[in-house]
């Protein structure tokens, strides 16, 4: 099986695409600020569970652990003002579906677990408030690149990848689609919600 913490965004980042993707760096002061920003924006935790609240919260969020994936989304060239170059817009993280919720979804007829050899991954993301529109679009299309590439390189293992955007939330909606992800239903991502969350789906 792939390992997540041994991929290399460098070699998914492609020239057309209107953002990059690298591991993110804490050690940058500005870098970090920016994820402050990201954490305390009121849209972003408005609809994001789980954000940092102090700064050990932020470091183990980027820490790369077994089967969970963290990565920056860069601002490029041509695509951003020059001063944005280089600069965090955002994160994508990659990490198995949760089995509880993968029953549901089985149960409500909106995915297949029959598959042999099936991996089944979730993927999320949160937006810089003053970052560009397009660029989380961008990256969580090449990170899906470099999935798709790894486990075909590592035997072609079945890939789904999953994703989850509050009925409400039209703008990650938009983002998915974009990417790439069909809509597929609706589903509660926790049973005791009140509100149901658009359900989308990739195949690797």
């Amino acid at each position: 099986m792939v390992d997540l913490r041994k991929l290399d965004p460098a070699r998914a980042n492609l020239d057309h695409e209107k953002s990059r993707i690298r591991w993110v760096n804490l050690s940058d002061p500005e870098e970090k600020k920016r994820l402050w920003e990201i954490e305390t924006d009121s849209l972003v935790a408005k609809y994001v569970e789980d954000l940092a609240e102090t700064e050990d919260e932020l470091i183990e969020f980027t820490t790369m652990e077994k089967d969970y994936l963290v990565l920056a989304v860069e601002g490029k060239s041509g695509h951003v003002e020059e001063s944005e170059v280089g600069k965090l817009q955002g994160w994508v993280t990659i990490y198995p579906e949760d089995k509880r919720r993968l029953a549901r979804l089985q149960k409500q007829g909106l995915i297949d677990l029959f598959k042999e050899d099936l991996r089944i991954l979730e993927i999320g993301f949160a937006k810089h408030p003053l970052a560009k529109p397009g660029q989380i679009a961008s990256a969580i299309r090449q990170a899906m690149d470099l999935l798709r590439e790894a486990h075909k390189q590592d035997g072609g293992q079945a890939l789904v990848i999953t994703a989850y955007a509050d009925e409400a939330n039209e703008a990650s909606t938009r983002v998915l689609l974009a990417a790439g992800f069909s809509l597929k239903g609706k589903v509660k991502y926790h049973l005791k919600n009140i509100s149901h969350d658009n359900f989308f789906i990739l195949f690797g």
